[in-house]
């Protein structure tokens, strides 16, 4: 009888436990994974939605559609106005090929599935428009971003600018891009195509930044060897570290060289140098202050740039790719964006964002960015030296194809070697140099010197940008 009542004992802790564990799961969905779960592209549900609601409108800053359904013969009809420009960056939603892009992101807010307030969903029902999903107001430039994707012309690379005081996104772009419209028809060829245009390099690509790294390597110099600004450096064209040759690029004239010259001309042989004076520590601890290692906490998926730290013992060559941008280092255009708007800030690194408002069928507005305290990662001091330095290299250096008469550009130029062809071309800068209003990176696939590829592109919109703020 005692040992009956034992099991029995045993039985009911065990079933209590597993009711104890039953309840403890459901409330861990219920708490934390529960938005996750209502806007994953796997649950059915919201295809269910979907077949109810009329999706909300997708507009761009200043009022422009860029994803709005329609009525065809009964038939709802998702269309898209802002052509291949805006494909990779807006993505799709389609029954049959699924959700991309900001299209699945915001997908939620679009259906009007996140509104939690019964008050509100009542008044929805009443109102006669709970069959319509919340618009979504961005902080892109329709206009500016079709000009930056012109300026690729067909080509492999991407854009991203930002408001340097912010964070919010100007313009992502990525080419070659696609027509979200009507996309059944040209799915095949665009998942056969080579140059991947479904991919949105702006935020997922992850290239090696070469010379526009610098700029950190010098914020790392700056900080921990203030000295440097008074020593000469000697470059006979090349050097040679354990054995591995790194050469300077052919127009650069051996010789003695300042940090002025050597970052105005990108010298390797010189950034080498003092790479090896700041050491590994202090460029490894200065590139996670500009966001290297670390996930971006905004509202799209960014990919995350690295920079791994080399070993302890040797590691010298890798210490030398790094100061200048090479070896192991990946960076996303949007993070080297990041990376210029943290010298144009005065120091401060910001978390971008693309979602600024959300306006729900009964014109309820919910601003979804909220302002931001920015994080002080830099000495103000350092990153105004960095900023007249990089003022310096669009004046008299390799960024001249960036400058603007009657603005100051402040930029830096790279050219990323890489394993499949020529090298990358990058331009990363900002403008007004006194007063910052954008931040730009772009980068050119195999396309070569990154001044006289990437600077024009860059240039062209910077100057749109600014002279759309004096209309």
């Amino acid at each position: 009888m005692d040992r009956l009542r034992k099991n029995t004992k045993i039985i009911f802790g065990i079933f209590c436990g597993l009711f104890i564990s039953l309840i403890i799961y459901l409330s861990y969905f219920t708490a934390y994974e529960r938005e996750k779960l209502i806007q994953s592209s796997y649950n059915r549900r919201l295809w269910e939605q979907e077949d109810r609601v009329i999706r909300g409108t997708i507009y761009d800053t200043k009022g422009r559609p860029l994803a709005d359904t329609v009525i065809e013969d009964n038939v709802k009809k998702r269309i898209y106005p802002g052509g291949e420009a805006l494909g990779p960056l807006v993505g799709y939603s389609d029954r049959r090929l699924g959700r991309a892009g900001l299209e699945d992101v915001f997908n939620g807010e679009l259906l009007g599935v996140l509104e939690k307030d019964p008050m509100v969903l009542l008044r929805q029902k009443i109102l006669g428009v709970s069959d319509r999903g919340n618009d979504a107001y961005l902080t892109i430039d329709a206009e500016l971003q079709k000009t930056a994707y012109k300026m690729f012309r067909g080509r492999r690379g991407a854009l991203v600018a930002m408001d340097p005081n912010t964070g919010a996104l100007l313009a992502v772009v990525s080419s070659p891009g696609y027509d979200s419209s009507n996309l059944q028809n040209k799915w095949d060829g665009l998942v056969k195509n080579p140059d991947k245009p479904l991919i949105n390099r702006a935020t997922q690509g992850l290239y090696p930044p070469g010379s526009a790294f610098k700029i950190i390597t010098l914020t790392a110099a700056l900080t921990s060897h203030p000295e440097i600004e008074k020593k000469i450096y000697y470059t006979p064209g090349y050097i040679k570290i354990n054995g591995r040759i790194i050469r300077d690029y052919e127009g650069l004239w051996p010789g003695n060289y300042d940090i002025t010259n050597a970052f105005r001309y990108s010298s390797n042989t010189v950034f080498i140098q003092i790479g090896q004076e700041v050491g590994m520590d202090n460029l490894f601890s200065m590139a996670e202050a500009f966001g290297f290692n670390a996930r971006v906490n905004a509202d799209i998926p960014i990919a995350t740039s690295t920079i791994p730290r080399p070993p302890l013992l040797g590691g010298e060559v890798e210490v030398a790719e790094d100061s200048i941008g090479q070896g192991k280092i990946l960076s996303t255009p949007l993070q080297m964006a990041r990376v210029a708007s943290v010298i144009a800030s005065g120091g401060k690194l910001v978390t971008p964002y693309i979602l600024q408002k959300s306006v729900s069928p009964l014109g309820i507005t919910r601003t979804v960015h909220k302002p931001e305290t920015l994080k002080q990662v830099l000495d103000k001091s350092v990153a105004d030296k960095v900023k007249a330095l990089m003022v310096d290299v669009v004046q008299n250096g390799t960024g001249t194809p960036a400058y603007i008469k009657g603005i100051t550009v402040a930029g830096k130029t790279g050219s990323a070697q890489n394993p499949f062809g020529k090298t990358h071309a990058w331009f990363v800068g900002f403008a007004p140099a006194e007063n910052p209003k954008i931040a730009v990176a772009a980068v050119v696939e195999n396309a070569g010197g990154g001044g006289a590829i990437a600077g024009p592109i860059v240039r062209e919109v910077i100057l749109q940008y600014l002279n759309s703020l004096q209309k």
